[in-house]
């Protein structure tokens, strides 16, 4: 979001300022606030009226809100935020006012340290408002001066006017002589510019071929999703992001959904899931250099904890951390440690505060964010509950939670968050709705919704870009979209050649 409607940086203020007067949108001291009149809860006018342009929703309790129905604050929250004291914005260029928010925007207006440009033709140095007169007119070296000494000037210039022209007839001769040397030195280099040409041309294939190599490996630019299963589905392929293509892959041993995947030591690895039964093997195929229909699917010597379908997992160092999901008629409050190189063991970690499956797990540093899912089969056991293991402590940290109950959703980390993408609420309905979820902050708030209402969906982030594939929305979809963080808008993409449900996908 645009810093110009932003709020107030708390850095700025004199005294700590109350959580209750931060917007919950950009976090930082309201400006010019406005409220979502059924729950109060508060917003930058700007911050709200930019998120209004892609959802008629708020974006903390996802009530219907529109810039037209948004409530002004009481007099005691204007009141409590004009005495605030807060420094000038000019503080790093030598301002050293507090005042009250109330008169900020006076004062800002003819600050002396307000930035500006000396107009001297040629300097464009910046400076504060208050010294650009003194520098223009006494220290600015492009400033215009007069002349007293004019006439002496002159005479001087035609002496050297004469030497120059002395100097010129004798520079005419030796120009000449150096002329004939510099011919010869051209001759030279155009025998020996044909001997070189076939070398440098060589050099540079082999140059771009090395880069070509160097940038389809895996471990390049990572453009390529490979996804995998689903439903039903033992079919693999391949979508190339930069040309926006979709190409076939080996397909899978059996029909397997439900399971979760990972990339690691130049192998893409399935881990469980549901093959006519639940299963707790792994199988990988090799990526290096590319992969292409030439890969085929080997049996890894790994092997979950239990037969598992709809569980979670992510890679940690050389661990797979395995949270939930269902063994057989039981649902799992387990956190896993699976070892991925020799000898391959695997132990409980911990136990999650309830039983889940259909949830989500993302790695922040050595803390494991488990959101969402349901401790049942029934759709009605939800949950919306949010739980941080801290994997160093080996302990759980309830964390707020989102705003609403969430189960068989895709999500994907972006920076300090957890980005939860569509799936199926309590009372069993599919969802279109995205929630960013802060995890420092404990804050969510809602993205533009999907252009389709999804569940059991795979997602994954390349570059600035959500790519959300398959998934079920009145039956098994292709449908391919993806969300851009600078545009804040979501596209359609070429769709898959199956439809998927409960697929996995992960980018190479």
């Amino acid at each position: 979001m645009a810093s110009s409607i932003q709020g107030y940086d708390e850095e700025r203020f004199a005294s700590t300022v109350n959580r209750n007067f931060l917007c919950l949108i950009c976090f930082n001291v309201l400006k010019d606030p406005v409220l979502c009149p059924r729950n109060q809860h508060c917003f930058c006018r700007g911050c709200i009226t930019k998120h209004l342009e892609n959802s008629r929703r708020c974006p903390t309790c996802a009530e219907e809100l529109t810039v037209e129905t948004l409530a002004e604050p009481n007099r005691m929250v204007k009141d409590y935020l004009n005495e605030l004291k807060i420094h000038c914005v000019y503080n790093n260029r030598g301002c050293h006012e507090i005042l009250q928010l109330q008169h900020l925007d006076n004062h800002e207006a003819t600050c002396g340290f307000t930035p500006t440009v000396c107009t001297n033709q040629g300097c464009g140095a910046t400076l504060n408002q208050r010294d650009l007169i003194h520098h223009q007119s006494e220290l600015c070296e492009f400033r215009k001066l007069k002349c007293h000494s004019c006439g002496e000037m002159e005479k001087r210039m035609a002496n050297l006017e004469q030497n120059m022209e002395r100097n010129a007839a004798d520079m005419e001769g030796k120009l000449e002589a150096v002329n004939n040397e510099v011919r010869g030195l051209k001759t030279a280099l155009i025998e020996g510019f044909d001997e070189m040409k076939d070398v440098l041309v060589k050099m540079e294939d082999k140059t771009e071929e090395n880069t070509r190599k160097v940038r389809n490996t895996a471990s390049g630019d990572k453009e390529n999703i490979i996804v995998a299963g689903g439903t039903w589905n033992d079919s693999v392929e391949m979508f190339n992001w930069r040309q926006r293509t979709w190409s076939p892959l080996r397909s899978l041993p059996k029909k397997r959904f439900g399971a979760s995947s990972f990339v690691y030591n130049n192998h893409v690895t399935i881990a469980g899931g549901c093959c006519s039964s639940y299963v707790d093997d792994m199988i990988r195929m090799n990526i290096n250099p590319n992969p292409d229909l030439s890969m085929h699917w080997s049996e890894c010597p790994v092997k979950l904890p239990a037969k598992l379908v709809s569980h979670s997992s992510v890679l940690y160092k050389d661990h797979l951390i395995v949270t939930g999901g269902k063994n057989r008629n039981a649902v799992s409050d387990c956190i896993h440690e699976v070892q991925l190189v020799p000898p391959y063991t695997a132990k409980i970690l911990s136990r999650m505060p309830e039983r889940r499956q259909h949830h989500s797990t993302q790695l922040f540093d050595d803390n494991l964010l488990i959101v969402g899912g349901r401790t049942t089969d029934r759709h009605q056991d939800s949950l919306s509950s949010v739980v941080l293991y801290d994997m160093k402590k080996n302990e759980c940290k309830q964390l707020a939670p989102l705003p609403y109950e969430v189960n068989e959703m895709a999500t994907v980390r972006w920076g300090d968050n957890i980005v939860v993408i569509g799936g199926i609420d309590k009372r069993g309905e599919a969802l279109d709705t995205v929630i960013i979820y802060n995890v420092k902050t404990e804050q969510s708030h809602l993205l533009p919704s999907m252009r389709c209402e999804r569940y059991g969906c795979a997602a994954v982030v390349i570059g600035s870009n959500i790519i959300v594939l398959g998934g079920h929305n009145g039956q098994g979809t292709k449908s391919v979209e993806t969300f851009n963080f600078e545009s804040y808008t979501w596209q359609e993409l070429p769709e898959m050649s199956q439809g998927r449900l409960f697929p996995t996908a992960v980018v190479v």
